[in-house]
């Protein structure tokens, strides 16, 4: 890997991967901020500030930017997630001063019109009743905002309507200023058929006159919460559940046990919660187990859907699972096959210039250095059936929080226990 850093002197990093044998470069700007440091207030304002900054800079227009990626038969979009907001593009080689003045433009001169202010607020609002009409999706929400409850980990990205409502131009302009506009809060980051000298000269270019602002601030950590959530809707043909417990966080020396443990849970058709709920009992279509993870805090939660009248049951053999896991040593065979799984689906990720360039921004966002393949590689290895059952024994205690969205009337809801 050939991988080089450098921090220029607003405290902006850049970090960059030549990658010769490919025609492509991806870059990537990458932003903490998120909703994780907003106020319940302005709940979704990170998100909302994503959209505007298509809408137009002082030297283009945001038809301009919807057309000038694709002049050079580029990409470009972007994300908010809970602790940081990323913009990104990937180009041919050729193309990648194009695209670095493009993005530096797009991040440092929004002008924020009005009149985009409010249209964009409509396209939210959107957002926001397409996951409130797709189940699979507000499930996971409920759960989040049980389990981290009062706390910005549990709030949506979006926001919520009335908080995405209550946003004024005045309060994106400062929210911008005060944390996206900072070079503090900034890593750009390439890979691609680049040389680290062009990539450092361009970041210097554009980036250099970023004011150093103030770090961002997390916050104290989220305390999990014993509940339950239960919430109807009408005309659903299914219970729709969500179980979960808390788990090692995203920098945690315990994060490649617990890969290893949600995969071996449900984690692919030869897991356990696929194998015996879908395919011995046939109650479910989809099982399946993931981990929530950032910086200090992280949950494992379970998701599945089932007829009304078996929730109750699927819930208590999720459970059950959960407690096999705490008790009794995985198998030599459970452990080695999800370690392949692991170790395939991580190699396979990184063969692209996209998911090498994103590699590199979350690695220093983490760790604030880089992990080799290699490396990686070798600590899944390490990993041994005593330490599966070690963080087990941690994490799945007597108290789990549930989640269930079910139909009008639907009685099975009320007999679930958090309890088994």
């Amino acid at each position: 890997m050939d991988i080089q850093k450098q921090e220029m002197k607003n405290g902006l990093v850049v970090a960059s991967e030549v990658m010769p044998n490919l025609r492509s470069v991806a870059i990537g700007v990458w932003v903490r901020c998120g909703s994780r440091f907003e106020a319940a207030e302005v709940s979704g304002i990170s998100h909302f500030i994503e959209h505007l900054l298509f809408k137009g800079t002082k030297s283009r227009t945001a038809a301009d930017i919807a057309n000038a990626s694709d002049a050079v038969g580029g990409q470009l979009d972007a994300f908010t997630d809970k602790e940081y907001v990323g913009f990104f593009a990937k180009v041919l080689d050729q193309h990648l001063p194009f695209v670095f003045e493009l993005l530096a433009d797009i991040v440092l001169n929004p002008t924020f019109p009005a009149v985009e202010i409010e249209r964009e607020r409509k396209v939210i609002f959107e957002e926001i009743s397409t996951v409130e009409d797709t189940p699979q999706e507000l499930i996971h929400e409920l759960y989040l905002e049980s389990f981290w409850k009062d706390h910005p980990l549990g709030r949506r990205i979006a926001g919520t309507k009335d908080s995405v409502a209550g946003i004024s131009r005045k309060d994106v302009v400062s929210y911008f200023e005060r944390t996206c506009h900072a070079a503090r809060n900034t890593i750009i980051s390439v890979a691609g058929n680049i040389s680290h000298r062009k990539v450092q000269a361009l970041a210097s270019r554009y980036f250099s006159g970023l004011p150093s602002g103030t770090e961002s601030d997390p916050g104290p950590p989220p305390i999990p919460q014993t509940a339950r959530s239960v919430r109807c809707k009408s005309n659903l043909e299914q219970t729709h559940l969500c179980i979960g417990v808390p788990c090692p966080s995203r920098v945690s020396e315990d994060r490649f046990a617990a890969h290893l443990l949600s995969n071996i849970l449900g984690g692919g058709m030869s897991s356990r919660l696929f194998q015996n709920i879908r395919e011995k009992r046939g109650l479910v279509y989809a099982i399946d187990s993931l981990l929530n993870l950032y910086r200090d805090a992280g949950t494992l939660v379970v998701s599945a859907a089932t007829a009304h009248q078996t929730a109750g049951t699927v819930a208590k053999l999720i459970v059950k699972e959960f407690r096999k896991l705490r008790d009794e040593l995985v198998s030599d065979e459970e452990l080695k096959r999800a370690k392949e799984c692991l170790k395939g689906a991580l190699t396979l990720s990184l063969e692209s210039s996209s998911s090498r360039m994103t590699y590199l921004a979350q690695q220093l966002i983490d760790f604030g250095r880089f992990y080799t393949l290699g490396q990686m590689l070798d600590r899944i290895d390490r990993v041994r059936r005593s330490d599966i059952r070690h963080l087990a024994r941690r994490i799945f205690d007597s108290s789990f929080t549930l989640a269930a969205l079910g139909s009008d009337g639907d009685s099975s809801l009320e007999s679930m226990t958090l309890r088994v």
